[in-house]
């Protein structure tokens, strides 16, 4: 009876030192726009209550692993941390199968995306070793990372005639007529809002990392 093989951490694409400070500086700065958000919605009540609002619009789910549509409530507050109001968000692609198109000049909301499986041992110190020869292994366990490559609804514009308000564009290469605020595509979405329990302690949680992390710069 053939017994499977174990298959080592294949060889990626090296780390470069300017890589490396990029995805530092990318995950210090979703870090602090997370911190000062927790911030203001654990000092304003209504603050709270709206996240809660938009993360029915958005569309959330508890389980970031799960593949549920949806986004986790990690992700959510962070792009509300980085743009609000805040109403229907997806991929470049995912808005072309809406009829809709990236509008000229918008940038993209960061993300952090969960991927992969749970590595063994083996694995783990396989890819510890290849890291420290300046390699990056192309297998990925559960973490999460910053990526970008999410637009809300107001950043987008309709390729053919909106089905809602009429709007079209004047061309086929137009990137700039955009629906009028009253369009219903723009309206927040009806769903169900995440308890207040679980918004509140993933707030408080923001701000007990952030601490932490700044124990760790003082050491």
């Amino acid at each position: 009876m053939a017994t499977a093989t174990k298959k080592k951490p294949r060889k990626g694409r090296k780390v470069t030192e300017k890589m490396q400070a990029q995805d530092k500086a990318s995950k210090a700065e979703a870090n602090e726009a997370l911190h000062t958000y927790a911030v203001l919605c654990l000092s304003d009540p209504a603050e709270l209550e709206q996240f809660r609002s938009l993360a029915a619009s958005v569309g959330w789910k508890d389980d970031p692993a799960s593949d549920q549509p949806g986004y986790s409530l990690l992700n959510v507050m962070l792009l509300a941390a980085r743009r609000r109001p805040l109403t229907w968000c997806g991929g470049f692609e995912s808005w072309l199968e809406h009829g809709r198109c990236v509008a000229e000049g918008e940038k993209s909301l960061a993300t952090f995306r969960h991927i992969g499986r749970k590595k063994s041992d083996e694995e783990r110190a396989e890819e510890k070793k290849l890291a420290d020869e300046g390699w990056q292994t192309t297998k990925r366990g559960p973490r999460y990372y910053v990526k970008r490559g999410t637009f809300d609804v107001t950043q987008t514009v309709p390729r053919k005639r909106c089905p809602h308000c009429g709007t079209a564009p004047t061309s086929p290469e137009d990137r700039t007529t955009k629906c009028p605020s009253t369009c219903a595509v723009l309206a927040a979405r009806p769903g169900v809002r995440p308890p207040r329990e679980l918004v509140l302690a993933l707030m408080q949680d923001q701000l007990k990392e952030s601490d932490e992390d700044e124990g760790e710069a003082d050491e």
